[in-house]
């Protein structure tokens, strides 16, 4: 196939700790010397996509992810409007970026996040940096939302949850990874944590039709549909696999590039 792109920029979904096969998809790219000239995310993809748009490694990446304390008792404080608070999320956003602004990021950012108070989504992509992942991130629900400005935000992924469409570019392939695959399961359903998260898939699922539509390469990571939303036991696999997707389509992304 003849090469029509002389750059491309990554669209990341959400997916709880199936997003972390952001991770090892990068890391793949990493090593072909790929690098994307902008990343738009939602929710986990958006925590992947500020991090390395900050200059951390992939594999530096996954140690932050993977920390038991994402999930510790102190988060999960009963906060009003969620269960759980995002503060240690926070903390370890502060401890692997640098810098608290887009603006000086290394590579162009945006983040999708969800307006409780107006019900549309907004793409964030100047201002403070950590406080909007953190909001992109926060599951309804399962977190209490975050106050910025006048309004309350909660995850990105309700509304948009793989931004496509905001990285369209004259002579940009845009690719968008999906963590999220929506199949039919055999279940009773007889628990609100089931129920809830399978509505919630649905829901973000059904984001996807218009910015899958501008993709030029649309890549589904069928591989960690098995994992649950909090499967943060198995983030090294989900990396893995992450890492394997990359190098399966490294081979379409250079046939689409023309070289330097």
């Amino acid at each position: 196939m003849a090469a029509h792109y002389n750059e491309f920029a990554l669209a990341l979904s959400g997916g709880g700790t199936r997003g972390i096969v952001h991770a090892g998809f990068l890391k793949a790219l990493d090593e072909e010397g790929l690098k994307p000239a902008a990343i738009a995310g939602a929710s986990m993809g958006a925590i992947v996509g500020a991090m390395y748009a900050a200059g951390v490694e992939p594999d530096r990446m996954i140690l932050a992810i993977k920390k038991p304390e994402f999930l510790s008792l102190p988060s999960w404080i009963g906060l009003k409007g969620g269960i759980g608070s995002m503060d240690i999320l926070r903390k370890q956003l502060e401890q692997f970026i640098q810098s608290d602004r887009f603006e000086n990021l290394k590579i162009p950012l945006t983040v999708s996040v969800t307006n409780l108070n107006s019900g549309k989504n907004e793409l964030i992509s100047s201002g403070p940096l950590i406080e909007w992942v953190v909001a992109s991130a926060s599951i309804p629900i399962v977190f209490e939302p975050v106050f910025i400005g006048r309004s309350y935000y909660v995850d990105g992924g309700l509304t948009i949850n793989m931004p496509a469409k905001c990285l369209v570019k004259k002579d940009r392939m845009v690719i968008g990874l999906n963590s999220n695959f929506l199949q039919e399961v055999d279940s009773e359903f007889k628990s609100m944590k089931v129920v809830g998260e399978r509505s919630l898939f649905i829901a973000v699922q059904n984001t996807l039709r218009d910015q899958v539509d501008a993709c030029d390469l649309y890549i589904e990571a069928k591989d960690v549909r098995s994992y649950g939303t909090f499967d943060f036991d198995h983030a090294v696999d989900i990396f893995e696999k992450g890492y394997q997707i990359g190098k399966e389509n490294i081979g379409k992304i250079k046939d689409k590039l023309r070289p330097l």
